[in-house]
């Protein structure tokens, strides 16, 4: 006789699970088992299902990522530079967020125009990414910014350069030069400062600090918070990277 063991330990919103069955060779014994967990996983779906539904604000048209900047690439990266502004207010830091980096790699999926889900915003963002703020010299800095234009572009906020051989060209951050000497507070994600795709500049640095904060979830509060007051997902192409003739 096959003796089979099946232990589901489920848990969501509506409350705790732990079921065992035990599956042996009668029908009858088994049919119970799988009805019973089947409707285990039903609860839990609709739980999930709820969850994933739910509004967290609107487009007024389609976003896809693309290089060398992008509508959704710049509105993650706008959206980071005002989470880390809001976390350098509220932690009293005596610095604010001078520019923003996410790689285009990470945003896995577009934006439909119309009505945004918390499931869709999953889809963009799958991974368990935190945000991180990192204080690095210009001259340090600017080994990162070449990394972006050997890439044709990535994700930025608060910074305007050109890209033309591989070079970074003419970069102002804050609209002012980039000074070689002073200390630039980046918001970026753990991955990439910790050398995920292939982005080994942020080695060179004067200071890190961790916001214990996941990307995904600050930023669906950030949209959510938004909507709330009357501004929904938008974003422009601003020239903030560009191909210099």
């Amino acid at each position: 006789m096959l003796v089979m063991a099946c232990s589901p330990q489920i848990h969501n919103q509506a409350g705790n699970f732990d079921a065992k069955f035990a599956i042996d060779s009668s029908l009858d014994q088994q049919a119970q088992a799988d009805t019973a967990f089947v409707n285990i996983i039903n609860q839990y779906k609709l739980g999930l299902d709820s969850q994933m539904n739910q509004l967290v604000s609107v487009t007024e048209e389609a976003m896809v990522a693309g290089k060398p900047e992008s509508l959704l690439s710049n509105y993650i990266a706008d959206a980071m530079f005002a989470i880390g502004e809001a976390y350098c207010l509220e932690n009293k830091l005596d610095h604010g967020i001078d520019l923003a980096i996410i790689n285009n790699g990470g945003l896995r999926t577009s934006l439909p125009k119309g009505d945004i889900s918390t499931g869709k915003l999953y889809e963009l963002l799958p991974f368990e990414n935190k945000l991180v703020i990192v204080g690095m010299k210009g001259s340090d800095l600017l080994n990162v910014l070449r990394y972006i234009a050997s890439r044709n572009g990535e994700g930025v906020s608060g910074i305007r350069m050109g890209i033309k051989d591989n070079e970074a060209l003419d970069v102002k951050i804050g609209g002012l030069d980039l000074d070689m000497n002073k200390v630039y507070h980046i918001i970026s994600i753990d991955y990439l400062v910790n050398g995920g795709d292939g982005m080994n500049s942020f080695e060179k640095r004067e200071n890190f600090r961790h916001l214990h904060m996941k990307l995904r979830e600050s930023i669906i509060a950030n949209a959510k918070a938004l909507y709330q007051s009357g501004t929904g997902i938008k974003s422009e192409l601003d020239g903030r990277i560009y191909y210099e003739q």
